[in-house]
């Protein structure tokens, strides 16, 4: 056996004893590609800290920050009496990322995600001690520090984990699911909890995994290659087989779905680019998959289309839109099949498409009014 084989071959083993991927469940909030973070999520939090605003929930959210401060917050009315303020400006221009105020207390949030704590915390105490000592006078005042760990011990803040809010929210989250029906609010905070939960979470790549990808780059980058090449080989072997066995030219071309490749096979004298047969390679080490697509027109019913392809075999049939064209699609799995086996289903399927685009051409030519 080649020297260069046996060693990939061990490489795949080695791959398959690595340990499996911890890979979180996705949110509405973790699809964009640009993430997720401090400002929007502060801004989320304000939302759902609104105990009079649209989403309905009361004050879910804001119980939930009182219930991770229940040593100082346990006397306080848990409501508001104006909406969450964000990005207030102090005198000299600094920013507090959320305040909020009640008829007996006020609460600075500062929200670190990923950043150490070193905002100018003197000028937010500041802010509410001296700037702004007439209206929150005799209102107890609580300066909240929210980050994913606590980096800096600071007098007269406290200190939430993100770890402790996830959990204070996701146990009223519950208390929510039993007591009241299912609503988009409902279900976006659970989102944003899912969120929350992916920014603290471990990375996804553990370090076995790491190593083992940054020791093996040139085997793996050869894996690669020796993978679009035999590709391209059998591509090559189907597409010459076809060719004798049609006395015709056979176009082939390869197309990625999902990450593994579809083989597209059509003939050259169709003139019909969407029109093909497909050997889909899904990985599958017990099927084979394929698909026939066809273009319905006024002078090719669905019907007359299922009359003739793959008769008798009970493919799924569906349809898929190009612009206006209308595509009827035929796809069926069969079990494991040798190469001959492969060409000759392949071959069956270009002549069913090669007859109807003959009845198609030979169509009389509706009469112009």
């Amino acid at each position: 056996m080649d020297t260069t084989l046996i060693k990939l071959q061990q490489l795949l083993a080695d791959f398959k004893q690595l340990p499996p991927l911890n890979v979180a469940e996705q949110s509405i909030f973790s699809i964009g590609s640009k993430g997720y973070y401090e400002n929007p999520t502060t801004d989320i939090l304000a939302f759902f800290c609104n105990d009079n605003g649209q989403h309905k929930l009361g004050n879910t959210a804001l119980k939930a920050l009182f219930n991770c401060l229940n040593d100082v917050t346990s006397e306080l009315d848990c409501s508001l009496i104006s909406p969450p303020e964000r990005e207030v400006v102090t005198k000299d221009r600094k920013r507090i990322d959320l305040l909020l105020e009640s008829a007996n207390w006020v609460m600075v949030v500062e929200n670190k995600i990923f950043h150490q704590q070193n905002n100018p915390f003197d000028d937010y105490e500041n802010f509410i001690l001296v700037e702004q000592a007439n209206r929150f006078a005799n209102k107890k005042k609580l300066f909240v520090v929210l980050a994913p760990t606590k980096e800096v011990t600071l007098k007269g803040w406290h200190f939430i984990s993100y770890s402790e809010l996830i959990a204070a929210l996701k146990a009223q989250l519950a208390e929510l699911f039993i007591s009241q029906p299912i609503h988009k609010w409902l279900l976006l905070l659970r989102e944003f909890i899912l969120h929350l939960e992916s920014l603290m979470s471990q990375p996804s790549l553990n370090q076995e995994t790491l190593d083992f990808v940054l020791k093996n780059l040139t085997e793996i980058k050869d894996i690669q290659q020796i993978k679009q090449d035999a590709i391209n080989e059998y591509l090559a072997q189907l597409q010459t087989a076809l060719q004798r066995k049609l006395d015709k030219v056979v176009n082939a071309r390869i197309q990625n779905w999902g990450g593994y490749p579809a083989l597209r096979f059509t003939l050259a004298d169709w003139n019909e680019p969407d029109w093909d047969v497909v050997l889909f390679l899904s990985g599958k080490a017990d099927t084979t998959e394929f698909c026939v697509y066809a273009i319905l027109s006024d002078g090719l019913t669905e019907q007359k289309a299922d009359a003739i392809v793959m008769p008798g075999l009970n493919p799924k049939r569906d349809f898929e839109k190009y612009g206006r064209l209308k595509v009827r699609k035929y796809s069926l799995q069969l079990a494991v099949r040798t190469q001959e086996q492969i060409i000759e289903f392949i071959y069956d399927r270009l002549l069913e498409l090669d007859t109807l685009i003959i009845e198609l051409k030979n169509q009389p030519a509706i009469p112009a009014l």
